[in-house]
């Protein structure tokens, strides 16, 4: 499968435009999670460190990995500790009480992952698994004709694997602490709109197959000016809280 997020300004983008909504998700899960602080903790994927500085308050060690040179040049910049590895390398970075992953899960081979999570767990470790998805306008019914009708026609999702197909519920090695779905508000100007979809796998696979992005940026522009975006934009959420029982 393609490796995206890694290609040059997209750190940057990234940084600037998602949204910053982990803090808001994480107060939730934390629910289920253990009171007492874990010892290491690592972030999988863990990009320019908004996933990762999270895990500050909950682990007395904490690191992240990713294969992208500029998200992580950003996170370092945060003063936050991270390694260069992807995930098939967790093992190598030694073994810990919490993994948590955000929003990649879903590009990782199924098989490959968990038997390099298993490798990389101690008995008994947590696994945070969540992610967010850009779910349209809560009230604009033209805005979100135009995102499923227009952009999506002209911008596919590239190919990733269902986290629904990986079955990790059915691993019997892997008890199910807490899972849930939901969403919360973000508002988008115009502007920071068109920047939040440029740091989409849908616009990059656009630009890897020869289109501009700046072109693109321009294009979108037209489109969402003849949009009002007055109001709250949906960010959709869900996560799967696991327990690995150990080797």
């Amino acid at each position: 499968m393609a490796q995206y997020f890694a290609d040059t300004g997209i750190g940057e983008r990234y940084d600037q435009y998602r949204p910053k909504t982990h803090q808001a998700l994480f107060q939730i899960m934390k629910r289920h999670l253990p009171a007492e602080r874990f010892g290491r903790a690592v972030d999988v994927a863990c990009g320019t460190g908004d996933s990762t500085v999270l895990l500050q308050d909950i682990a007395q060690e904490v690191m992240g990995i990713d294969s992208s040179n500029e998200m992580l040049a950003i996170a370092q910049g945060r003063g936050l500790t991270v390694r260069k590895a992807d995930y098939t390398e967790l093992p190598e970075q030694g073994s810990f009480d919490l993994i948590s992953t955000c929003m990649a899960f879903h590009w990782f081979d199924a098989a490959q992952a968990l038997a390099a999570y298993k490798a990389a767990s101690n008995p008994g470790a947590i696994w945070v698994i969540y992610n967010f998805a850009f779910a349209g306008h809560s009230t604009s019914d033209t805005f979100n004709d135009w995102l499923s009708n227009e952009y999506f026609e002209r911008f596919p999702s590239p190919p990733r694997t269902r986290y629904e197909d990986m079955k990790l519920f059915g691993d019997l090695q892997l008890s199910a602490l807490a899972s849930e779905k939901g969403w919360l508000p973000v508002t988008f100007t115009s502007e920071s709109l068109v920047g939040y979809l440029t740091t989409q796998s849908n616009i990059e696979e656009a630009v890897r197959k020869g289109r501009a992005l700046d072109l693109i940026a321009a294009e979108l522009r037209g489109d969402l000016s003849r949009i009002d975006l007055t109001g709250a934009f949906k960010y959709a959420y869900s996560y799967e809280i696991l327990q690995y029982a150990g080797r």
